[in-house]
């Protein structure tokens, strides 16, 4: 028998989930989606811990991945997560540390995207994929939006960008942080800005009372070195003074 998600959850965590953490705290990063789901029956667990755990719309990532039986990034000795770890250097850089990587370690162990966290990782995308040439769902879902990624994007998007606007105004965080150039349409429409580029620090600053925004460079992107994501710290942190 073909193994099936159960279409009517998977619809639901498709239109309500949108990451880790705090909406109340004064940074914010947003991606284009969370990595993962290589199997069925890791997105299984993963709907099925969303649902154990109320439909919440934002997780508290150590006790989510507790929940499905991922806890080798926040172990005594936990496995840095590279996207997390290289967010985690922007955070402690915008705290004014310049952190090692035992430093970055206990972060992402202790502290990151908790429920109480100062910070939220939110996501563009709701569906986790190892790949963006990956795509499991059409296998296991009978969502017609679910066929192709293509027409999952062209269904999803625009929600979505909407509501994250939406969540924005409502909450005025400080500092709002994109990873990856590839979206910077979407991260354009998001902001409600034009992005300035800073060509010396290789990031694109924009600027929408009361929240700085900026467009980084993706942790995974080739050649990218940890100083710069202090350097993107640094930067937040300045944009803040200066507003």
């Amino acid at each position: 028998m073909t193994k099936r998600f159960n279409d009517q959850l998977l619809q639901e965590f498709t239109q309500n989930f949108y990451g880790y953490g705090n909406y109340n705290g004064k940074y914010w990063f947003i991606g284009m989606e969370e990595g993962g789901g290589k199997k069925f029956q890791e997105l299984e667990n993963r709907l099925t811990a969303w649902d154990k755990r109320g439909k919440r719309e934002l997780e508290d990532v150590a006790e989510y991945h507790a929940e499905i039986e991922m806890t080798h990034f926040f172990n005594e000795r936990p496995k840095l997560q590279t996207t997390w770890s290289k967010l985690i250097r922007i955070l402690l850089s915008i705290e004014g540390q310049r952190a090692t990587t035992n430093q970055v370690r206990d972060y992402q162990r202790s502290s990151l995207a908790r429920s109480n966290a100062n910070h939220c990782l939110l996501e563009l995308l709701p569906l986790p994929s190892p790949r963006t040439g990956d795509w499991l769902y059409t296998r296991y879902s009978r969502l017609a939006y679910l066929a192709t990624r293509e027409s999952y994007k062209q269904s999803c998007l625009a929600p979505r960008v909407a509501h994250l606007k939406r969540r924005i105004k409502k909450y005025e965080p400080k500092v709002i942080i994109f990873y990856s150039f590839s979206y910077r349409q979407h991260w354009q429409e998001i902001a409600s800005v034009d992005f300035s580029l800073n060509e010396s620090d290789g990031v694109y600053i924009g600027y929408n009372e009361p929240s700085v925004f900026i467009v980084t460079k993706h942790p995974c992107a080739r050649g990218v070195t940890n100083e710069y994501f202090h350097r993107v710290g640094e930067i937040a942190l300045a944009k803040i003074a200066e507003h």
